[in-house]
């Protein structure tokens, strides 16, 4: 027989042993759930392991790596992760969202022929503009995720070297402008730009007075009554004066208004008539 001293030692060896067993059991009984992170391109960034109901921590996954420039005018990097459950109870795939910027030329400046050294590079009729491609959390109905455009204009931003008339053509009547967007090394767009300061000096006498208008008038009339004019040299680039192709009375209502403003001592500045900045 078994003393009572005896069968009580046993049960309570037997339940010590019964209690590490179930505490054993309950341990291994935490599930981990995978979590696989993806780059722009579907590749694996990262696998984690995530315990059943836990949170997702993504602040350690290095999304530096995913910044970088496609060509010389793009650039893309990360913007934000996809849609997770706020516990994780399952294996889970999370793909990194990306933000892509191109900077893109639309038109080029306009004025290329300057009379005057004074004042900065004309970028009037510039238009370059920023395209912001975003993705987004959601995905459309091929289960692709889409993507918000937004265009931004950065014309106002841009910079150009050199950056004023004077140093243009310090050297010479030509010259090339580099135009820069703003924070770039890369310029957008390289073009000429000349210097003709002989503009309504038409009977080339080195002055712009009311002769150049007698001059001007002159060359219309003769084309008005079918004849042909006989220009010297570049005479009908400067009796041109407002670029439109023929020589008119217009021209010579411009040079009057020059010659007008100069007689009192106002600013001749002829890049600004033509462009309706200044009235003489």
């Amino acid at each position: 027989m078994i003393r009572k001293q005896a069968l009580s030692a046993l049960l309570s060896a037997a339940l010590i042993c019964s209690a590490g067993a179930y505490g054993t059991a309950n341990a291994a009984d935490t599930t981990a759930h995978t979590v696989t992170v993806y780059d722009f391109d579907g590749k694996v960034m990262a696998t984690l392991s995530v315990n059943d109901g836990a949170a997702l921590d993504l602040s350690g996954v290095d999304t530096s790596k995913l910044e970088q420039h496609l060509n010389v005018y793009t650039q893309i990097g990360f913007s934000s992760w996809s849609s997770y459950p706020a516990k994780i109870t399952a294996d889970t795939s999370v793909y990194a969202l990306y933000k892509k910027m191109t900077i893109s030329l639309d038109s080029k400046p306009k004025k290329t022929e300057y009379y005057s050294k004074e004042g900065n590079i004309d970028l009037g009729g510039l238009r370059v503009t920023i395209t912001v491609n975003k993705q987004l959390p959601e995905k459309d109905e091929q289960g692709k995720f889409k993507v918000e455009n937004e265009v931004i204009n950065i014309e106002s931003k841009c910079t150009t070297v050199p950056a004023t008339l004077s140093e243009a053509f310090a050297a010479g009547k030509s010259a090339q402008v580099k135009v820069y967007p703003i924070d770039s090394e890369k310029e957008i767009l390289t073009y000429d730009i000349s210097y003709f300061p002989e503009i309504g000096d038409v009977d080339m006498n080195g002055a712009v007075n009311a002769s150049d208008a007698s001059e001007i008038l002159k060359f219309y009339s003769l084309v008005s009554t079918g004849g042909t004019p006989e220009y010297k040299g570049d005479q009908q680039k400067r009796a041109d004066i407002d670029k439109n192709g023929k020589v008119d009375s217009n021209d010579a209502s411009i040079v009057l208004v020059y010659y007008s403003a100069a007689s009192t001592g106002q600013d001749t500045n002829l890049d600004k008539l033509l462009a309706g900045k200044q009235k003489l």
